[in-house]
């Protein structure tokens, strides 16, 4: 049951959990969800034979999936080996472990802690072994002793064992040799179904006086075992003449090895007299494994043996490669020539990218690229050209125009009523405007939206097909009419280099984000200033946004912090800033709960503000996501102006299912609530916009879908993606309190001007606070406290919640642990996370327009907060949707939000909407940084280094002076 695919690895299995405890973690994270952050260690800090040995988990369901790299011969349980294989393997780990306890020495604090905590727990039993390499699983935990002994039941194996028995009977007339093998071997070795069996499973002999060993019967080299098996020793007599002391030969003995490369037929050892040189006979014969050709015998065969004397076969590797010709209809991006030991399987990222020109379409190669290598090859790209559309109409109607009889005249007569019908639908719906998606194609109705096209990799792996990443600059070097948002993935899925930032969002490295601040800048100027500087192929524009102001560029791996510096100086003449392009992540996760389902419809009044309103079709809601599941139940009939940023289309995704849980909490229909879910305002329409690729959202497509929502007819727009911070609540509050007022100053310049717009049309913007536990305010979209509404989570407690982000930038909560609400494939699951509350809040105010179309911001947020349940100091008070109806159709509308915080530094009002003077003073600020860019996020990254190594000092203080006192 693998839930995931991994590049040149395979699941060995998985395990539930809750068998476990003491997870070693990264805030409040354990480490198997983090595993990014170890893999980046051991990636830049451990050598490349050891890197394997931490298995790679994926989690699911209360299941931890573990994956290893790709075997050939079937992993074995460290603790069920024995004998030799057991000897060997335990030097293997041993060298491992002593590699890994040296690394921890040279890391610094934040390495250290990651991965200490990923070795702090190390049992035999979660030791697999198999080709010469080891490999952990259940790193990071404890199994939980009150629930299973050791006796490997916890772990649920995805590998079948079939092991046989194999047999070696002496014949009593010899015993086992020890001395020259590498390792000693047992009478009885136990082997994989299937297994080969080559020299080095088989016992060297050394026959008793008076016989000589000549052989095994049957044969057991290049033996296939299918059934346990004996093999046993055949030997012939020797003259047992003693001879006299002058006549005695001294006999030296010989023994043949194959060495890794290949196997022997014959026998493996014999004796010879002293002074004799082997002839071709006497020798056995080697059979080299496929890809290895057979050179020589070390040392030489052709001198006398004096001395017991070993002799190992050595080889040499033979090649093949594979050419790729792109034909005549297009070009090649990549290697041109794979060239691999003979018999290896290329891999796909070796394999070039085909370019087709112009009306043509690559079909695929003429030979299959991914076969193994046995031989030369050339492998040619194969097209098929594309007619327009137009064309394609055109010859079937001629065709069916062209014919004899009546049809023809019928043909043209209803040909006539249609032209005539499409003319007057135009002519009523010229006031409308068409979406045209990136290949130029009208999309569907603004009522339609529809699954997106997958694509199958060649090893099997499927993802949503988001389009392409190209060069949007057109020949005459203008910038598209649209805007255009690159997908985050890659031709091929290959991903984009990503820097890890612990505390602060990882960023793609061969990205930048150009935002202008003028609203008449000249970004085409912008585009032919920068190719004329930046001619190569290897720095392209492939991101335009007229709505926001921004153009996007590829530029080479590790290049970014150079371009950031240098590029205000050659491009002066128009004012603009640049933002890293950083990754957004989802603020829920699914939910350890499985009980209480519903209890925040119960806890929100859901049921008595429908006695009120439930909403009203006229009202837009939008749920900036991952995707939806388009035929969920819950939202039959009710969708408007879907749209996919990457596509420009109405095909979307069902993402992880976060997108379809947060719509189910919005504005799902009320058929479920007697199961637990239901929306806050069934009756209003659905906008999903999808801003996640396959999983991965960035700061610049999350903009343009906020942006899009807001221009295309969303009254309400929800969301529940934003920034990870985590780490950060590593910091005293009046730290935390210095980073949201001095770090990502560009990133909140860039939602300023977004959530501006958003005011002028009246549009509301609810935000999730996020779920690091940290200062609301740092998040960038949230600062501007009350001209968005930002949604921290409580618990069925009626406190907030552990994880959620609160105090400074926080406005108003909702329920957000163990929430139940609609998931993919028309089924429902419980989440926790602000992502979960924001909805509610969502369809709240959805509720409230219906009753008061112009009610703005400010009004809902004074109302919420004043109608609502008080829960403790940190978070405003919970929604109560009742009583917030009640006071809008009242007309009891506060003039502006009340709720204020006394933290432990002192007392910080939330009443801090944007005076002019404030205005003035983050214009000049943001100025200055434009002229003197810096990179946010290795600055928090350095500001959070020094204050853990401050911390640990003072801690090592207060350790000493409990221990003088003691």
């Amino acid at each position: 049951m693998a839930r995931a695919t991994f590049y040149n690895k395979r699941l060995l299995g998985h395990i539930d959990d809750t068998d476990f405890t003491d997870y070693q973690g990264i805030g409040s994270d354990p480490l198997y969800k983090r595993y990014k952050s170890v893999e980046s260690v051991v990636k830049s800090r451990i050598s490349p034979q050891y890197q394997s040995f931490l298995a790679c988990p994926f989690y699911e369901d209360g299941n931890i999936f573990w994956y290893v790299d790709e075997w050939n011969n079937t992993p074995q349980k460290f603790t069920e080996l024995s004998g030799a294989e057991k000897k060997h393997y335990t030097h293997i780990k041993d060298d491992t472990l002593k590699h890994y306890q040296e690394t921890l020495k040279k890391l610094n604090p934040e390495e250290f802690a990651i991965l200490n905590g990923a070795l702090k727990y190390i049992n035999d039993e979660f030791i697999y072994c198999y080709d010469e390499k080891i490999v952990l699983i259940a790193w990071g935990m404890r199994l939980d002793e009150e629930k299973h002994t050791s006796d490997g039941k916890w772990f649920k194996t995805a590998v079948k064992y079939d092991k046989k028995k194999i047999s070696f009977d002496l014949a009593g007339h010899g015993k086992l040799e020890t001395t020259i093998a590498s390792i000693p071997y047992l009478t009885t070795i136990s082997r994989n179904k299937g297994h080969i069996i080559t020299t080095k499973d088989i016992p060297t002999i050394i026959a008793e006086e008076g016989y000589s060993f000549i052989g095994w019967n049957p044969n057991p080299v290049g033996h296939e075992v299918q059934e346990d098996i004996i093999f046993t020793a055949q030997y012939t007599k020797t003259n047992t003449t003693v001879p006299k002391a002058e006549d005695k030969e001294e006999l030296m003995k010989v023994i043949f090895d194959a060495g890794a490369n290949g196997v022997l037929k014959g026998g493996t050892s014999i004796e010879v007299s002293k002074g004799h040189i082997l002839s071709k006979e006497e020798m056995p014969i080697v059979m080299a494994n496929k890809g290895f050709l057979f050179t020589q015998w070390t040392p030489s065969i052709n001198v006398p043996i004096n001395n017991d004397t070993l002799f190992t076969a050595e080889y040499k590797q033979e090649f093949a490669q594979c050419n790729f010709s792109a034909g005549e209809h297009g070009t090649l991006q990549g290697n041109k020539v794979i060239k691999k030991p003979l018999g290896v399987t290329p891999i796909i990222s070796e394999i070039p990218i085909v370019k087709p020109n112009k009306g043509y379409r690559f079909t695929g190669w003429d030979v299959n690229p991914l076969a193994a290598l046995t031989n030369n090859k050339v492998c040619v790209a194969q097209y098929e050209k594309i007619l327009p559309w137009y064309k394609r109409w055109w010859l079937w109607l001629t065709g069916l125009f062209s014919g004899k009889g009546c049809l023809k005249w019928i043909l043209w007569l209803l040909l006539i009523i249609l032209l005539v019908w499409l003319l007057s639908w135009l002519l009523r719906g010229c006031d409308s405007d068409v979406l045209i998606d990136r290949n130029g194609n009208a999309v569907l109705p603004i009522d339609r939206v529809e699954k997106i096209d997958q694509i199958t990799q060649p090893d099997g792996t499927i993802h949503d097909n988001n389009g392409t990443i190209t060069n949007i600059v057109g020949s005459d070097g203008r910038l598209p009419e649209n805007g255009v948002v690159p997908p985050i993935i890659g031709d091929g899925n290959i991903m984009p280099p990503i820097v890890s930032n612990p505390g602060t969002p990882d960023v793609i490295d061969n990205r930048l984000n150009i935002y202008f601040e003028n609203e008449n800048a000249e970004l085409n100027k912008w585009a032919q200033d920068f190719k004329r500087l930046y001619s190569s192929d290897n720095y392209q524009i492939i991101g335009y946004d007229p709505n926001v102001k921004m153009i996007q560029i590829q530029i080479p791996e590790g290049q970014r912090n150079n371009i950031r510096e240098e590029l205000p100086m050659k491009i002066s003449d128009q004012k603009f800033f640049i933002v890293d392009e950083s990754i957004m992540v989802l603020h829920g996760n699914k939910s350890q709960s499985t009980a209480n389902k519903g209890w925040h419809l119960k806890a929100a009044h859901v049921k008595e503000g429908w006695n009120i309103t439930m909403g009203d079709p006229n009202l837009v809601i939008a749920i900036i996501d991952d995707g939806i599941d388009v035929n969920h139940s819950m939202f039959k009939g009710r969708f408007f102006n879907a749209y996919n940023v990457f596509t420009q289309n109405r095909a979307l995704s069902s993402g992880q299912g976060h997108g379809t849980h947060v719509a189910g909490l919005a504005l799902g229909s009320t058929e479920f609530y007697s199961d637990g879910a239901a929306g806050v305002a069934p009756n209003c329409k659905i906008m999903p916009v999808q801003v996640f690729d396959n999983g991965m959202c960035t700061f610049s497509s999350l903009a343009s879908g906020i942006m899009y929502a807001i221009h295309n007819g969303a009254n309400i727009v929800n969301i529940s993606v934003g920034p990870s911070f985590q780490g950060l609540n590593q910091l005293p509050i009046e730290e935390q309190i210095k980073v949201a007022q001095q770090y990502f100053k560009n990133e909140e310049k860039v939602y300023r001007h977004i959530i501006n717009v958003a005011n002028k049309k009246n549009v509301i913007l609810v935000f999730a606070a996020g779920n690091d536990n940290i200062v609301t305010a740092i998040l960038p979209e949230c600062r501007l406290t009350n001209n968005t509404v930002n949604v921290a989570a409580c618990t069925p407690e009626y406190k907030s919640s552990t994880f959620t982000n609160y105090s400074l930038g926080t406005n108003v909560s909702a329920p957000g642990e163990g929430i139940y609400s609609a998931y993919p494939n028309n089924s429902f699951k419980m989440f926790d996370g602000t992502s979960m509350a924001a909805p509610i809040i969502t369809g709240t105010i959805a509720l409230m327009k219906t009753i008061k179309p112009d009610i703005n911001v400010q009004q809902c947020i004074a109302v919420i907060q004043k109608t609502g349940k008080d829960l403790d100091k940190f978070i405003p008070p919970m929604v109560l949707i009742d009583q917030a109806l009640i006071a809008v159709k009242s007309g009891d509308i506060p003039k502006e939000p009340i709720w204020s915080q006394i933290l432990d530094t002192g007392s910080i009002e939330h009443n801090d909407d944007i005076t002019s003077t404030e205005q003035s003073q983050n214009n000049e600020q943001s100025s200055t940084e434009v002229n003197n860019p810096t990179d946010d996020y290795s600055a928090l990254k350095d500001l959070l280094k020094q204050l853990k190594e401050q911390r640990d000092a003072l801690n090592k203080r207060i350790n000493d002076l409990e221990k003088k006192i003691q």
